[in-house]
């Protein structure tokens, strides 16, 4: 045993990285250690033999107000042209048949920007805007008093909003940052990021997309970062157990391959399946870790296909009342302000979120799901399918069912020296890269402070 005056992060993902940049950005001596051969967590990217390129696991989103997130990356020297992001949020929804309904913010304030978008969106009737509108304006009241027992769908018939404001604004929002039902996810996650997306600046609602696939941005630059000074990163390091001294404080850990790294402060920042297989079964019986064991996960279905021309003539599209929720022109988006390149195939990345009912599927059947799809959508295009390819992660992040968000543990454990990570734990926000982030960030701040 070695290395006792280390802090050990167990976790190479978003959560894991930030934690450790912090703590050597303070001079702390710092051990990561990740299961995988790589790192990303459940935020990587990989080499593909179907496409022939690097994609990520799925297409990821950032918004402006993705401070800690924005703030980790200028850190360690993410270029400003990896990240594309929008001068106004606008967003274009497709209808069954491919009519368009258009929301474009205008230069103006917060919350001003939203209520002249609302008010200007192409596409839907004045009445359905009308009630968008009355949502935004009670907005501040709602903030307030969030209800984690109040499920989306209850809170929007509360409000008054119109079947088709619903459908072409408040669940492709719900879907893509909560990754849930609406008829169960709380909106109180919901509020917690209109809040912070729209009741701040203008700049906070604007959508960030990664221009390139998201390992090359921010993984490597961070291991770089965190070995300039002085840390160590090892990869295919699974750990095994937490051990504890008599008291019952952190005194090490032992990894896979037998090894028993000493330390007094360890940082988990893994999914809350794996933090409990690390804990000694005594303490998984705390009502805490109790509490951690009923968490339960929403998965997420990413189709990569592969056209013989281009679908999209913008980067992105929702599909408004479609099991498919997000399509993205990967090559219009690598391309940049620079427009989309010509030559070649077309890869279009889809998103199915809260994919419990297509997790188990064959991809013959997500394959045919696609086509449909496209035929409903887009039924002038007859595009050929050069490859086609599933990513699944059935634990893509914790549901926001109703009722969740007491269950999900605060960053200090109830184990002295053992400080929890994640996405998942509890940080304000739905399970997204900020809350990962944001999670690191607290874990490094009381591991500097001594709390």
């Amino acid at each position: 045993m070695g290395g006792g005056s280390r802090t050990i992060v167990v976790g190479g993902g978003f959560a894991g990285l930030a934690a450790a940049v912090r703590l050597v950005a303070a001079g702390r001596e710092v051990l990561v250690v990740e299961a995988a051969k790589h790192g990303g967590g459940r935020s990587r990217s990989f080499h593909d033999k179907v496409t022939g390129r690097e994609i990520d696991n799925g297409q990821h989103l950032m918004m402006g107000c993705y401070w800690e997130t924005l703030s980790f990356m200028r850190a360690i020297g993410v270029p400003d042209d990896a990240l594309e992001v929008q001068s106004n949020l606008a967003m274009t929804m497709l209808k069954p048949g491919g009519a368009r309904v258009e929301l474009t913010c205008p230069p103006l304030p917060a919350p001003l920007h939203l209520a002249g978008g609302l008010i200007g969106m192409r596409g839907i009737g004045m009445l359905h805007r009308a009630a968008a509108l009355r949502a935004g304006l009670l907005l501040r009241g709602e903030i307030a008093r969030p209800d984690d027992n109040e499920t989306c769908d209850a809170w929007l018939r509360r409000l008054g909003q119109t079947p088709p404001i619903r459908a072409a604004f408040w669940e492709p929002l719900i879907w893509a940052v909560l990754n849930d039902d609406p008829l169960v996810a709380s909106a109180a996650m919901l509020i917690a990021v209109l809040e912070r997306a729209f009741m701040g600046s203008r700049a906070a609602s604007s959508l960030v997309v990664p221009r390139l696939p998201l390992s090359s941005v921010y993984v490597q630059r961070a291991v770089d970062y965190i070995e300039a000074r002085g840390g160590e990163v090892r990869f295919a390091s699974p750990a095994r157990k937490l051990e504890l001294d008599a008291d019952g404080r952190v005194a090490g850990l032992t990894l896979k391959s037998g090894e028993t790294v000493a330390t007094e402060q360890i940082v988990t920042a893994v999914p809350p399946q794996v933090l409990l297989e690390l804990l000694p079964e005594a303490a998984r019986e705390h009502l805490v870790f109790r509490d951690v064991a009923r968490l339960e996960a929403s998965p997420i279905v990413n189709l990569w296909v592969t056209l013989d021309e281009p679908l999209l003539d913008r980067p992105f599209v929702g599909l408004i009342a479609s099991p498919l929720h997000w399509l993205w022109d990967r090559d219009r988006i690598e391309a940049g302000t620079s427009g989309r390149p010509t030559a070649g195939d077309s890869l279009l990345s889809v998103t199915i979120s809260g994919a419990r009912g297509f997790v188990d599927d064959q991809p013959e059947a997500l394959r045919e799901l696609f086509l449909g799809e496209i035929a409903r959508f887009f039924p002038r295009a007859r595009p050929q399918i050069r490859g086609f390819r599933v990513v699944k992660e059935k634990r893509a992040t914790i549901s926001h069912a109703v009722g969740t968000y007491r269950r999900r543990p605060e960053t200090q454990s109830p184990i002295p020296g053992l400080l929890l990570a994640g996405d998942w734990v509890r940080t304000g926000l739905p399970a997204t890269i900020e809350s990962a982030v944001q999670s690191g960030h607290d874990a490094a701040a009381r591991v500097l402070s001594g709390r």
